[in-house]
């Protein structure tokens, strides 16, 4: 018998069926993540230059920090955006094989089911992955 994927390795075929919504959250997490290790580089040089030893001027500096802030907030929503995206799409993915897999018992073994609990346990499995898939961009850009 041949080993089978493990759940991560699963769970990240189910991600790339929506190629451009993983490329945009992860892609924005890491842009985002970029630009915020860079304001405290801006920081020390508006303490050490600007306001120590008055060798630059304040206003591109400020300028820096401001286009920083405004970068990073579009970056966060286009990762919260398309993250959010990616982890609905496969949720939704998730449920439809699991519903096709249901209808293809045939009847004795439907109703060998036990109906709450498999749905019980399908919403708070697929509700697990829905939230790992929505921060899982942030997490891997502060990795990273």
């Amino acid at each position: 018998m041949a080993a089978q994927p493990g759940w991560a390795r699963r769970l990240a075929g189910y991600a790339w069926r929506h190629p451009r919504d993983v490329v945009l959250a992860l892609g924005a997490s890491l842009g985002g993540m970029a630009v915020t290790a860079l304001v405290p580089l801006i920081t020390k040089v508006i303490i050490d230059d600007v306001i120590g030893d008055h060798s630059r001027r304040m206003t591109p500096w400020a300028g820096a920090l401001i286009a920083a802030a405004l970068v990073v907030y579009v970056l966060t929503y286009i990762r919260r955006y398309y993250g959010g995206r990616l982890a609905l799409d496969v949720q939704h993915d998730l449920r439809t094989e699991m519903y096709e897999t249901i209808t293809r018992l045939d009847g004795r073994r439907q109703d060998e089911l036990s109906t709450g609990q498999v749905i019980g346990r399908a919403t708070s499995d697929l509700q697990l992955i829905q939230g790992l898939l929505f921060m899982l961009p942030m997490t891997i850009g502060n990795v990273l």
